[in-house]
């Protein structure tokens, strides 16, 4: 291979920025229309719940959206796929900031979502297609980080917009991807079609599959839990059939790769809860507006934001495993502390969320980086895909549970210990399940 082919096909330098630049974006989008909600329904004439919708359906499809490109990156070129996506969202953009009723409106969201939720899941098949193991600790980390911020600063950025001009500017704040998509094509690599066919059955099925468990989940509806049963059920059974399913089964069956996903899924489903619960309990306890839970919230996402680059290095040094229980122990720490020191004062909340933000950093980093070692590099797209999924799914049915269990009556102290419990049994899986079957192959990774 000739010196000017390889250097085809590695990135740009300033790869990770314009990557930081774009999930800023398409992360902030996620979270800014939040507070926004109240606005909406009130100028449309229609119910919460329906305006719920705008977020609800975003969640949605950015979820499968995660799992769709995350296996076309398997066939096709990032620069392609980056180019479709960003295109779509700021499409979506338009439409949205165009509409004149919530029809238009929700449609205008979710073709945004169909194009933002290329963002985060072509963003981490990056690092492990173009960056040597050594690295690539470091570049998840600073990936993690701006996915920290954007998270943080999105309420804060749609209460101002929103209050200051009206809510539908918030959409044009997404055509800031035009600008920086041209900058990220050139850092791209030129890369060719791969060979394989995408079966478009078994995609459909797993998507609408994905769909009903969203739903089932957010419904509490058992009509869409028996149709996501039916519909996970054929996806299955034409896997099995198909020479070239959409996601292979063996990912599921062979090899280690299935704890890891299961390892991401626990602590998932704790840091999203926190997210969730939070909120509520600086509301029920101490009466607190909007405007002042996010300033509370503000300092625990750019702890996460800061310390995200650390985690990434630290694994890169000492390898995933131990990284791991070291995020998990942060995690524990923060809820058991957020359990006995919550009802004090609003800042004491704002100190304790530090400990399990920047521990769920930490353990994003570690974790992601030791999926990119376990997959197969034809493989990388779709485990990629599966990896975000999972995260996805486990903030819904976490947060979900967190908030019905605080609606119900349960204590918030008892909330926070269930989920300091749920990552004690995370750590079990970590260091009785995957610590022997990827310990050597994390550590040599991190020499």
């Amino acid at each position: 291979m000739t010196q000017e082919v390889q250097q085809n096909q590695q990135p740009g330098k300033q790869i990770v920025p314009l990557l930081g630049c774009m999930l800023l974006f398409s992360v902030m989008n996620v979270t800014m229309f939040n507070v926004a909600l109240p606005d909406i329904a009130g100028d449309l004439g229609i119910t919460q719940s329906l305006a719920g919708w705008v977020v609800t359906g975003y969640a949605m499809v950015y979820a499968i959206g995660s799992l769709m490109y995350g296996k076309l990156a398997d066939l096709f070129p990032l620069k392609t796929l980056m180019t479709i996506g960003i295109s779509l969202f700021a499409a979506g953009s338009v439409i949205g900031f165009l509409s004149d009723g919530y029809l238009w409106l929700l449609t205008g969201r979710l073709v945004q979502c169909a194009g933002a939720s290329s963002v985060p899941a072509l963003a981490m098949i990056i690092p492990a297609r173009y960056f040597p193991q050594e690295r690539r600790g470091a570049v998840i980390g600073v990936i993690a980080s701006f996915i920290a911020f954007s998270s943080g600063v999105g309420p804060i950025v749609g209460g101002f917009v929103a209050g200051a001009l009206h809510w539908k500017y918030l959409f044009l704040l997404s055509l800031g991807t035009l600008l920086v998509l041209p900058f990220l094509r050139k850092a791209l690599p030129n890369e060719q079609r791969r060979a394989g066919s995408i079966d478009a059955l078994g995609a459909g099925l797993l998507a609408a599959s994905v769909a009903m468990l969203m739903l089932a989940i957010t419904a509490s509806n058992l009509v869409y839990a028996a149709a996501f049963a039916v519909l996970l059920s054929l996806f299955i059974a034409r896997s099995l059939k198909s020479r070239e399913p959409f996601i292979s089964l063996s990912l599921f069956t062979q090899g280690p790769f299935r704890y890891a996903v299961a390892a991401q899924f626990l602590s998932a489903s704790t840091g999203f809860s926190i997210m969730l619960l939070t909120p509520l309990l600086l509301k029920s306890t101490f009466q607190l507006t909007a405007d002042w839970i996010g300033l509370v919230l503000f300092p625990a996402a750019m702890a996460a934001a800061v310390f995200g680059r650390v985690g990434g290095k630290l694994t890169d040094r000492y390898g995933s495993i131990p990284i791991m229980l070291i995020a998990a122990s942060l995690m524990i720490a923060g809820f058991v502390s957020l359990s006995l020191l919550a009802g004090i004062a609003p800042w004491v909340v704002a100190l304790c969320l530090i400990l399990p933000n920047v521990g769920f950093i930490f353990m994003q980093s570690s974790v992601s980086k030791l999926v990119t070692l376990l997959l197969p590099r034809e493989n990388i797209g779709s485990g990629m895909g599966i990896f975000s999924l999972a995260g996805f799914l486990a903030g819904a049915i976490g947060g979900t549970a967190a908030t019905k269990a605080a609606d119900s009556g349960i204590p918030f102290p008892a909330i926070l210990l269930c989920l300091a419990f749920v990552i004690v049994v995370q750590i079990c899986i970590v260091f009785f399940v995957l610590k022997g079957r990827v310990g050597s192959l994390s550590a040599s990774a991190g020499r």
